[in-house]
């Protein structure tokens, strides 16, 4: 018969009697970082506490693609393809053990608990930066209608010019070429001359920043006095910062081996902040 222990996740060693033998565990990773590694369809969290040798673990294999989003994703644990393992080794261990590809051989394990049911929960929170300098607080405003919202839009108008470049120097006082009261980061036309300025690009490279008809040494988009128009239905790609945090949790958890089970009712596995950050290039649908 299993010996059934209430296991609580604490900095400190638990003790557990049960007919006189007395089992011995640590959990202590109240002080270990989480860390994680894998991709879709592999994804594995986990923490190391090597003063105790002992790790624990949750895998998940899903096909969902994980920290792009602000969601909430829950799953079922079910002791095949999603888990969760404590275990103990022989040696100290880094996070190596559970990011190749091929599970090393050394440290040996010692001791195994199986997580074969609860749900996990990873919360992810998603931050995108496009770097313009505007600090937006509408964080659905979408002023071209790009499906891409101000926020992270370096493109706020749609014209093909950075917000950054048609701000000017003050950020808090952005330029309005045309004096119209739209500033020309919101304006799609710019100088006011009829043209969108989006079309005012003779060579058609989706840069009107780089087209001047002389004798003028501004750009033709903010000259008024050239209303050549080269009909552009296309956005050029828009770059933003994208990084995302997480929170980890398992609720419910049943671990066993074969003498005992353990029942966990919350384990915290804590947070990561940048589990991912990169750079997203995306070019929006011209509608």
């Amino acid at each position: 018969m299993k010996k059934l222990l209430t296991l609580l996740f604490v900095s400190s060693l638990f003790l557990a009697c049960n007919d006189g033998d007395i089992i011995i565990t640590s959990f202590d990773f109240e002080d270990s970082d989480l860390e994680n590694c894998g991709e879709i369809g592999n994804y594995v969290f986990f923490k190391i506490n090597n003063n105790a040798q002992e790790s624990i673990s949750l895998k998940l294999n899903t096909t969902d693609s994980l920290f792009w989003k602000t969601k909430t994703n829950t799953y079922t644990l079910d002791g095949t393809t999603k888990f969760v393992n404590y275990r103990k080794y022989d040696a100290d261990l880094t996070s190596a053990y559970f990011c190749n590809s091929v599970p090393p051989i050394a440290p040996l394990v010692t001791v195994e608990y199986l997580g074969t049911s609860g749900t996990a929960t990873i919360i992810t929170t998603v931050t995108r930066e496009d770097n313009d300098g505007v600090e937006e607080t509408n964080l659905t405003l979408d002023t071209d209608g790009d499906g891409i919202p101000n926020y992270y839009d370096d493109d706020d108008d749609g014209d093909n010019i950075p917000t950054a470049a048609e701000l000017g120097d003050d950020p808090t006082n952005p330029k309005d070429t045309d004096g119209d009261s739209i500033p020309d980061y919101l304006d799609e036309d710019d100088d006011n001359d009829l043209i969108l300025t989006r079309n005012e690009d003779l060579n058609g490279n989706l840069n009107p920043l780089d087209d001047v008809t002389a004798p003028s040494e501004i750009p033709n988009y903010l000259n008024p006095d050239v209303t050549t128009e080269t009909v552009i239905n296309e956005y050029r790609s828009h770059t933003y910062d994208l990084s995302s945090d997480i929170i980890v949790q398992v609720l419910n958890v049943v671990l066993i081996n074969s003498e005992e089970q353990i029942n966990q009712e919350v384990l915290d596995f804590g947070d990561k902040t940048d589990v991912l950050n990169t750079t997203v290039t995306k070019t929006p649908v011209f509608q």
